[in-house]
């Protein structure tokens, strides 16, 4: 057999999809590429992405952060997706139909380590992250397991759909961690997604919300976003003027501004990553005896409940997210990485479609 005629062989029989992916562990290391797909194990499905965020944690494999370096290349990004259900194994339960709509649960979870035994999913021990771990959604067509799909209402539109990741994780800070209530005086610093719909969570649950930014390119442009949603804005909040802080910057200059801005007894919601040595000053929190709590990641019942949040605000989406074609995939990472150019409007959020 000719070489050519072994590859169109080959091409029938492995199937690839176009995706970007880590190309190498150098800075901006990332391309499109034509990824084998293979066909679904019997407790899984294809799953034809309609659209996929790009998240931090995209941003950080671009920019060849060393904590990241893990990641090997070759391995498409992308765990923020909405999609429809294609080819099923001969094990998936006939209610995971083909043409279900439906969006993945980022975070691969064993279900048999002490962690999932205690319904602390989020937390596995052996825990695989879509487009990390393994190859994730940014890509045309993907094979997940059946059990991390999550069903979605026919009437949410994919723009809005596509934030439910980082809405899942907004509503476990704010809601499971937080427990912010109604009244309370809850203060939130972001430059993503993610806190800013934290911040919306809060507000729909009746907390008096502010959004706290830093001076610098694209300011303006957010505070009028959140303006338009109904939330107020400050840059330099007076101290001990909240009961709680959401930080989602993972900037020490705002964990600073957090601790000062609290009140004694205030609690401080952490749902950034921080490199090393950021923290500012501890004494502060120790002297003002404020509590500190920690949200990380998502699980199953945050994605059903986010569902449910966005469905009251369908349109959140068209204000939110920016849509790219696939064959910008690598521009739109990189101003995910880089979101408040000097002379561009901030990204909130970048979505690719991979088919036109």
């Amino acid at each position: 057999m000719a070489a050519s005629e072994g590859s169109r062989a080959l091409t029938r029989l492995y199937p690839t999809t176009r995706a970007l992916a880590r190309t190498s562990t150098e800075p901006a290391g990332v391309g499109l590429i034509d990824h084998p797909l293979r066909q679904p194990a019997p407790d899984e499905v294809e799953l034809q992405v309609s659209l996929c965020g790009l998240s931090g944690s995209d941003a950080v494999v671009f920019d060849a952060d060393p904590a990241f370096a893990w990641v090997r290349p070759g391995t498409v990004l992308g765990h923020e997706a909405v999609g429809v259900v294609g080819t099923t194994g001969l094990l998936v339960p006939e209610a995971v139909t083909p043409g279900l709509r439906v969006v993945p649960v980022s975070a691969l979870h064993c279900g048999r380590c002490s962690q999932c035994i205690g319904g602390r999913t989020e937390q596995c021990r052996h825990r695989v992250t879509l487009g990390l771990g393994r190859h994730g959604t940014a890509a045309a067509r993907a094979v997940l397991p059946w059990h991390c799909l999550v069903p979605l209402p026919a009437d949410l539109p994919d723009t809005t759909a596509v934030l439910t990741e980082p809405a899942s994780v907004a509503w476990r800070a704010t809601v499971d961690v937080a427990q912010t209530s109604p009244g309370e005086r809850v203060a939130v610093s972001t430059t993503r997604a993610v806190g800013l719909l934290a911040a919306l969570i809060a507000k729909s649950r009746g907390a008096e919300v502010t959004m706290v930014g830093r001076p610098g390119p694209g300011l303006e442009a957010k505070e009028r976003l959140a303006a338009d949603l109904g939330l107020e804005t400050a840059t330099d909040p007076a101290p001990e003027s909240f009961d709680t802080w959401i930080e989602a910057t993972g900037s020490g200059k705002q964990l600073a501004t957090a601790t000062e801005s609290l009140r004694p007894g205030g609690k401080l919601v952490l749902v950034a990553m921080y490199a090393s040595g950021t923290p500012e000053t501890i004494s502060m929190p120790v002297g003002k005896e404020l509590t500190i709590l920690a949200s990380y990641s998502s699980a199953r019942p945050d994605f059903e409940h986010a569902i449910r949040f966005l469905t009251t605000l369908p349109a959140l989406g068209s204000r939110l997210v920016t849509v790219y074609p696939m064959e910008q995939a690598v521009e739109a990472l990189r101003r995910t990485a880089r979101p408040s150019g000097a002379n561009a409007e901030p990204l909130i959020k970048a979505a690719i479609r991979p088919v036109p």
